[in-house]
Order: C-alpha cells, then sequence, then structure tokens
C-alpha cells in the first residue's frame, strides 16, 4: 500500500463526518467503508484501525491517568454513571478506564494485584468470600463484564481473538510450505529442542526467493506500518537473522511501501509463488 493511500485510510477510519468512522470507543463500520478502498481488504481495515487506536490510546492514557482525572471519574460512577458509559463519554477503551478506576473502587485487599483477573473473570468480584461492600462488588462484576463486552481495543475477548488469528495464519503458512515441499521446523519444535526467540518456520535448507536467500519464515497476521515494523518487528528481526542468517517476514494484510529496507530480512504479504531450492 503506497503511502498517500494509507493516510487516506486512516482518515477515513477515524472521520466523524462520513458517518461511517470510529474511535476509542466506538468501531467504524468497516463494511461501509470498503467502497472507498476497493483494494484494500476488510481485515486490513480491521488490522490499520486497530494499530491506530494502540498508539491513541497511549497518548490518552497518559492524560486520563491523572489523579485528578480518575478521582473525577471514580465520582461519576459513585453517582451512579456506568463505567461504559464513562469510556463513551471520554472516548477511552472501557477496559483501560476499568483498570485505571478499579485500584480506588475496590477494598484494597480486592484489588492488590488482581486486575488483570478480574478483567479476564469479572464474576471472581462477587465470589470472593467475607467481602464487604458486596452490592457494589456484584455491580461492579457486571460494570466489568459489560466493559469486556464492549471493549475493541483491549479487552482480554480481543486478545484472544488476536492470538486465534495469529495461529489460523501460522497454520496456513505450514500448509504452504508442505504443498511446496519444503521441509521446515515449527516454533513449537524449535522451542522443545531449547531455542527461545524462534521464526515461525526454520527451513532445513534454505531456499531462493528472486535473488534473496530465506533461511526462515516469520508469519504476522497484521498490516505492517512503518511504526509497527521498528517498534514491534526490526529489533526480532535482527536476531533470527543473526542467530540463521536472512529470512521472510509475511505480513499476510499488506504492508506500507517505501519502509527502508533492512539487511538479511525480506517483506512480503504472501508466500513467495516461486522459489529456487538450493
Amino acid at each position: 500500500m503506497i503511502g498517500e493511500e494509507y493516510d487516506r485510510v486512516r482518515s477515513a477510519l477515524f472521520s466523524s463526518t462520513s458517518g461511517s468512522g470510529g474511535g476509542l470507543f466506538v468501531q467504524p463500520s468497516f463494511t461501509a467503508l470498503l467502497p472507498q478502498f476497493p483494494e484494500v481488504s476488510y481485515d486490513t481495515l480491521v488490522s490499520i484501525f486497530a494499530q491506530d487506536c494502540v498508539s491513541r490510546v497511549k497518548v490518552a492514557h497518559a492524560v486520563h491517568r491523572r489523579p485528578e482525572r480518575v478521582e473525577g471519574y471514580c465520582e461519576r460512577w459513585r453517582a451512579g454513571e456506568s463505567l461504559v458509559d464513562i469510556s463513551e463519554t471520554i472516548d477511552f477503551p472501557p477496559c483501560n478506564l476499568a483498570r485505571l478506576l478499579l485500584p480506588s473502587l475496590l477494598p484494597a485487599e480486592a484489588a492488590t494485584g488482581r486486575v488483570s483477573k478480574i478483567l479476564a473473570d469479572p464474576e471472581s468480584l462477587i465470589r470472593v468470600p467475607d467481602q464487604e461492600g458486596g452490592e457494589g462488588l456484584a455491580r461492579l462484576a457486571s460494570e466489568v463484564r459489560d466493559c469486556v463486552e464492549r471493549d475493541h481495543v483491549s479487552s482480554p475477548l480481543v486478545a484472544s481473538v488476536k492470538r486465534a488469528i495469529g495461529l489460523e495464519y501460522e497454520s496456513i503458512l505450514y500448509q504452504h510450505l508442505e504443498s511446496a515441499d519444503l521441509a521446515f521446523e515449527t516454533e513449537g519444535e524449535l522451542r522443545k529442542k531449547g531455542a527461545t526467540k524462534t521464526p515461525d518456520a526454520l527451513l532445513k535448507i534454505p531456499f531462493m526467493m528472486g535473488d534473496r536467500v530465506v533461511h526462515w519464515i516469520d508469519s504476522k497476521a497484521c498490516f505492517c506500518s512503518e511504526e509497527l515494523y521498528y517498534q514491534e518487528g526490526v529489533r526480532q528481526f535482527k536476531q533470527y537473522v543473526n542467530r540463521f542468517g536472512p529470512g521472510l517476514v509475511i505480513y499476510w494484510f499488506g504492508y506500507l511501501e517505501g519502509i527502508p529496507p533492512e539487511d538479511g530480512i525480506a517483506i512480503s504479504d504472501s508466500f513467495p509463488s516461486e522459489v529456487t531450492r538450493l
């Protein structure tokens, strides 16, 4: 994807004037946006939007975590406003807001070290024996459950879906390798041997892709922006290059053209159609 189209996609995803855009609380209508970008897939739109949300959350979190803000939100909750309603008015993901407020809304013994566990299992709040404030805890349990269901950015459900999609595309990579009759070891097999930093597939015999030698392949079920590539990719991939030699990263939902190349790291949005065995 060229830079100009990428910028137009990002603008449309967050546009409040198009009627299709979204934000940190509300998802855009991806289906409604597809006709504007006929060369862009649904999964690519979702991936670009999700990445931008993560970046925006980092900026917004610094504002909402201020003690005076947290106390103000807690007072609104005590006055009867729900966590989801507060999230909507400030355009902030419900689960992120819950993480900020739960330590102040819960008894100290119920909150210490348990916020992540509560988000994963909201009902645990009302299963704690001899806990004071039972009615308030029941309300919180119900509202945290609503936060998890409504949050499209950072809920445990979103994390589970991302993991499932990642595993699905790893499986697709392995199917391509098997169809091409290329011998390889999976990440799981490498870890059983004691390896820690491992790509998704290490080829037993490398192949040529054009003028590039490929020793390993890593599968990424996302779109590759320049920010994602340099913040979450390059350091990881260079470890593979140093250990195994040059390799290939497949960003199945596309990548931004013009990302400066790194030695030993090839980028593609699909499995190579032609390979030359060595």
